[in-house]
């Protein structure tokens, strides 16, 4: 496994319909996204850091017919953040199909440069990163340039989860959980493993983040 440094460009610096009308707003810069994923339904989630007038932001989010749902706060000294559900068949759609179907990990935040490009470090096998860049929408174009860090060494995963981490990674991934679209949802993994939907949901957010952190920039 290596890791490497990733630029992805549009034409006119948008992934979705939401990007345009930001871009249109003097009122708004976009900085980054702080999180992304997507739904079992095909739509997907994203979290904007984002800075600006907030109620520019939610006007601008109640007249965009893709924005299906949204919630914006303010961060104290870094201004808004705006978690937003889209609709599907965007450009973030495929960005995310890629991810999945090459079984890479794009460690977060990704952040926005003034031209729009979209910046990521991403993890998984070399080849098929290289293949993942090659079979990507012909609509984007991306930079793949190897990251300054020494390779990251292939990780042994039940050296890194406790037994019951392993144990709901395991039925999660037999169920089609981290398919996509998803086949599984919590409830269906809770139900095998005879516990609470909530227990469910910590351990996939501890077995997810004690992977990233591994994998992840030091």
């Amino acid at each position: 496994m290596r890791e490497f440094d990733i630029v992805v460009r549009t034409e006119d610096g948008t992934y979705n319909p939401i990007d345009e009308a930001i871009i249109e707003s003097p009122a708004l810069t976009r900085h980054g996204v702080q999180y992304f994923d997507m739904m079992s339904d095909g739509t997907t989630v994203l979290l904007y850091h984002i800075t600006g007038d907030a109620a520019e932001l939610e006007a601008l989010l109640d007249a965009e017919e893709s924005a299906l749902s949204y919630d914006v706060f303010e961060i104290e000294d870094d201004g808004l953040r705006a978690h937003v559900h889209l609709t599907p068949d965007t450009m973030v759609t495929a960005l995310i199909m890629l991810k999945n179907n090459y079984d890479l990990i794009i460690n977060p935040p990704l952040k926005i440069d003034e031209d729009g490009g979209l910046h990521m470090s991403v993890a998984g096998d070399p080849d098929k990163i290289r293949k993942a860049a090659m079979n990507r929408p012909g609509s984007i174009d991306i930079q793949l340039e190897e990251a300054d860090s020494e390779g990251v060494d292939m990780v042994d995963i039940t050296t890194l989860l406790t037994d019951r981490q392993q144990e709901v990674l395991e039925v999660a991934t037999e169920k089609g959980y981290y398919e996509i679209p998803r086949q599984a949802t919590n409830e269906d993994i809770a139900e095998n493993m005879d516990c609470s939907t909530s227990t469910v949901g910590e351990h996939l957010r501890k077995i997810e983040s004690r992977i990233i952190s591994e994998v992840g920039p030091s």
